[in-house]
């Protein structure tokens, strides 16, 4: 009889400790932004999602960058339209503007003067976290 609740008693912990294992392998690890340079960038604490995106049509240049934060904040955005000159990155046109409502949209345009390549860099501070997202680069 003791030997019957004894095997019991083991049958029970090992169901119970599989199913607790079985729950910690099915939590994903926190997503992780990827700029489009192609690098992983760590996982912030207010950040949630930043993107920045160039198109060209004509000789204007439609430029935009997006951030969202996980809970309401102040999000600073710095978007530079960037020319490539060799091996580097020089800035042609800046823009900075503000949110307080945690989410941040920004979208300007410019017209091309130069023929080259092109991108958007985007600057962001989201509440004291700083962030920068590269867009694809496009030639006019």
């Amino acid at each position: 009889m003791k030997r019957k609740i004894s095997m019991m008693l083991a049958v029970m912990c090992l169901v119970l400790s599989m199913a607790s294992v079985s729950q910690a392998a099915g939590k994903s690890a926190p997503p992780k932004a990827i700029g489009g340079s192609g690098t992983i960038q760590p996982h912030y604490v207010n950040a949630g999602n930043i993107s920045s995106d160039l198109k060209i049509s004509g000789s204007t240049a439609y430029c935009n960058s997006f951030a969202s934060a996980k809970k309401v904040c102040r999000i600073t955005t710095t978007m530079r339209l960037q020319r490539k000159d060799g091996s580097s990155w020089s800035t042609v046109v800046s823009w900075v503007e503000t949110s307080t409502t945690g989410v941040h949209d920004m979208t300007k345009s410019f017209t091309l003067t130069k023929r080259g390549t092109y991108r958007v860099q985007a600057n962001f501070d989201v509440a004291g976290e700083q962030l920068t997202y590269n867009s694809a680069s496009k030639t006019y």
